[in-house]
């Protein structure tokens, strides 16, 4: 995750500021507690003589966080003190009202005696209230962009229900209380067939997206306004999947997104993995579906499979050097990473699916699939000493590529010994 780590001081002044804080912040980065202010340090580079009663101030322009002050006793010569609490209160009001990006600045200030004896100025972008920064800054920030509670879901789950209903299949939506993943396939192809049947037009996105970033079509816009480039389906899908009670993925090969869908209740080990091998070991386990979302913006639109089909070949082994990452959305969720608020109240109805008349899909079978595994049998196991044990031992024989252990893949984040 990039940000702006520099170092600066005075020449009349002994002081050095050492600071990281974030490049890019948006609306979402307030609502998640994002961390602002990663590391601040004050240095007296002096060899001889201390400092003393100093003020530390953070301020900014435009007025996008609270100013923030520190106090310290005394600076050794040649010491440097850390900032522990690095809590900043940024201004929800300012950012959910920005609708284009802007130039901010954040400005350290050292005082002593009331004399500013040290100071900084850092660029801070502040982006527009649906404004992504990218993978370079915040890739896990785009779970905020998947918005269950938007009307729109509600309106696509509607037209789910009418789907699964013409199909003679059950009409719940009932996430994955089913226990079969044959049921939650059949959910995600009567979702991508009530989608496909908005008749949406695609639009190309800006270039490298993926890691600068762009402006994110939510899912009330695209719903009444029937464009979207590849992210803004991808959130769409996204939406509906998490209203749905599935647990999604958001996909990033270079250029691209795609949409996953576990087809049990799983989920990543982290809200953000660089490797698409992961994925490629669960989709070949039949426990996760990934999704070409432009798919459904083709008129007629391809049937849920050559989407699937698509989308396995986009994160095939021989695409790994353009691999971004892949954004799991519930354990975002877990880490206190909430959908955005909305920001209007959209009108009842408003761009209706009857409003464009399109060909009109009907939903794909599901495969043979087999029930849920793994922690879903644990759950309906005995409690019993004699029970644990044995699921215990269970996962100690764990021959699949859930064992961690023997499915181990060296990466960026692992360390090598030689």
């Amino acid at each position: 995750m990039s940000s702006d780590n520099e170092t600066s001081h005075q020449d009349n002044s002994s002081l050095i500021i050492h600071g990281d804080i974030a490049a890019k912040i948006n609306f979402a980065c307030q609502q998640s507690s994002f961390a602002f202010l990663r590391d601040l340090r004050i240095e007296n580079s002096d060899v001889e003589s201390s400092i003393d009663d100093l003020q530390v101030i953070l301020r900014s322009s435009p007025a996008f966080l609270k100013e923030k002050s520190w106090r310290i006793d005394r600076i050794a010569p040649g010491e440097i003190v850390t900032l522990k609490n690095r809590d900043i209160e940024l201004d929800g009001g300012f950012l959910l009202n920005l609708v284009e990006s802007v130039q901010g600045t954040a400005m350290f200030t050292v005082e002593a005696g009331g004399r500013v004896i040290c100071e900084q100025s850092r660029p801070v972008e502040l982006l527009a209230y649906n404004e992504w920064g990218g993978i370079g800054y915040m890739p896990e920030l785009l779970a905020a962009f998947s918005m269950p509670n938007d009307p729109a879901a509600d309106s696509l789950l509607n037209e789910t229900v009418k789907v699964l209903r013409k199909a003679g299949k059950p009409e719940g939506i009932d996430g994955y209380k089913s226990g079969s993943r044959a049921r939650v396939w059949e959910l995600a192809s009567a979702i991508y067939t009530a989608i496909a049947n908005l008749g949406i037009g695609y639009t190309i996105p800006p270039a490298s997206f993926e890691q600068n970033g762009q402006k994110i079509r939510l899912p009330g816009q695209v719903f009444e306004n029937r464009v979207a480039t590849c992210l803004d389906m991808t959130m769409l899908f996204a939406s509906v999947f998490e209203q749905a009670g599935l647990n999604p993925i958001i996909v990033l090969p270079h250029g691209h997104a795609l949409i996953g869908v576990w087809l049990q209740p799983e989920e990543l080990s982290t809200i953000v993995i660089d490797e698409a091998e992961t994925l490629r070991k669960r989709v070949q386990l039949k426990e996760l579906l990934v999704i070409e979302t432009t798919y459904a913006t083709q008129h007629p639109a391809l049937p849920l499979s050559k989407a699937i089909e698509a989308a396995v070949d986009i994160i095939a082994p021989e695409n790994d050097q353009t691999f971004n990452a892949a954004v799991d959305i519930r354990r975002a969720r877990a880490h206190r990473i909430k959908p955005l608020a909305l920001k209007i109240d959209r009108q009842t109805g408003a761009g209706g699916p009857e409003d464009s008349p399109v060909v009109e899909q009907t939903m794909e079978e599901s495969p043979e699939l087999p029930d849920f595994t793994g922690e879903i049998e644990e759950e309906q196991q005995d409690e019993t000493p004699a029970g644990r044990l044995e699921r215990w031992q269970r996962k100690l024989l764990d021959l699949s590529t859930r064992n961690s252990l023997l499915s181990h893949k060296s990466s960026k984040s692992s360390l090598r010994f030689i």
